[in-house]
């Protein structure tokens, strides 16, 4: 029963977004917020990204190489995460514009 409530909320939300001219100008204060959060996120991949291949290429011991391998592999997808998540949402909800983009 709950799940049929749940599934005709998400119907009934994805019907009224479908018929609505969504547009989040890039001036709004979640773009800013996104932005910001994009930016730092980033910085801490591409230093992540930096500890984990002076690991890789320095150390010589297995478990040490696989946890840099690990989180080379986090750090990517997380990148990826990031910078689509407003083609995503754009998708989703089918907005014209998601923060410029």
């Amino acid at each position: 029963m709950g799940k049929a409530i749940l599934l005709a909320g998400c119907i009934l939300c994805l019907a009224g977004a479908a018929f609505a001219d969504l547009t989040i100008p890039p001036d709004q204060p979640i773009c800013k917020l996104y932005v910001m959060i994009q930016l730092f996120a980033t910085v801490g991949g591409i230093l992540a990204a930096s500890y984990a291949g002076f690991i890789l290429a320095t150390h010589h011991d297995l478990a040490e190489r696989n946890g840099a391998k690990m989180l080379l592999g986090s750090v990517i997808i997380g990148l990826i995460i990031v910078w689509l998540a407003p083609l995503v949402v754009q998708s989703l909800v089918g907005a014209s514009s998601v923060c410029g983009w």
